[in-house]
């Protein structure tokens, strides 16, 4: 995936230096904008489903949390940019004030270690015994609303490779402060919302069986965000943005031999995030009464 984005990043920027003129307002028609930041994020509980062949059951009140790298880590250098949780963006200025823009928000969700939750659902094992937590032998019996504090070792969930929301955003941007006549140094303010699809890269530790980790696209996702961009010489910027949103697994493969195992659950989101973008400006085209001019 890193290697689509920076591949897709530098045939669209290469289509677009030969038509760049520096020296435009930076939210008018025609500007480009290409973002890449890290994010921290923080979800609600959820009703975690598990199906899979001889068990259907839910985990319900289930706790998770980010996993974003150290700044210590090593995972900070060029190649290895695409493992902490970061944030892509590409994005152009339809009309003033006005863009759209494609982006990918990397996330990781990583169920908690001795989860309290109400297990419910049945198993139909005839000769096999399952352990979820708690030492407790649930073998072929419903589990019918008992309450279990998981167990590490033997049932774990966790999308630490990515849970990707890969979506589409309209975004308002207005300026704030303008420094001088040369609009050196600008702050503006961006709000907006978007919508997309998940891809989710999934490992599952089940009755003390590790899965391998399987790759699905799972379910959609709605958010909103606002936040502000700090601009310099009309050709960089900082950014930091604060969203919420809601994302919906319906159906994330869970096993790679098991054809009919899958998860699904819903929950709610917030995020943090900051980085370092570019600006690009088309060139006007001579009498054109639309093109942005200082």
């Amino acid at each position: 995936m890193k290697i689509l984005f920076f591949a897709f990043t530098f045939l669209f920027s290469q289509s677009l230096f030969s038509q760049m003129k520096k020296r435009k307002v930076s939210n008018e028609k025609g500007t480009i904008l290409i973002s890449w930041g890290y994010n921290r994020s923080a979800y609600t509980k959820s009703d975690l489903k598990l199906q899979g062949q001889g068990y259907n059951f839910d985990l319900q009140y289930s706790k998770a949390s980010d996993h974003q790298s150290p700044l210590n880590s090593g995972d900070y250098s060029l190649k290895s940019l695409s493992v902490p949780q970061y944030n892509f963006k590409i994005g152009y200025f339809y009309k003033q004030k006005w863009s759209i823009s494609l982006g990918v928000d990397h996330m990781k969700y990583i169920f908690s270690d001795n989860n309290k939750v109400v297990v419910s659902g049945n198993l139909s094992y005839q000769s096999k015994s399952v352990f979820i937590g708690n030492n407790i032998d649930y073998g072929s019996a419903p589990l019918l609303l008992k309450n279990i504090t998981t167990d590490r070792d033997l049932f774990h969930y966790e999308n630490s490779k990515g849970l990707n929301y890969i979506h589409g955003e309209l975004g308002l941007s207005e300026k704030l402060f303008v420094a001088d006549k040369k609009g050196d140094f600008i702050v503006s303010s961006n709000v907006g919302f978007g919508t997309g699809l998940l891809l989710s890269y999934t490992s599952l530790l089940f009755d003390g069986v590790q899965n391998e980790t399987t790759k699905s696209l799972s379910g959609y996702g709605l958010s909103t965000f606002a936040g502000l961009r700090f601009e310099f010489f009309k050709s960089v910027y900082l950014y930091s943005n604060f969203s919420v949103g809601f994302l919906h697994k319906i159906h994330e493969k869970t096993s790679m031999v098991d054809a009919v195992a899958y998860a699904s659950q819903h929950f709610g989101y917030s995020q943090i995030e900051a980085g370092l973008g570019l600006l690009l400006f088309k060139k006007p085209k001579k009498e054109c009464d639309d093109c942005p001019i200082w």
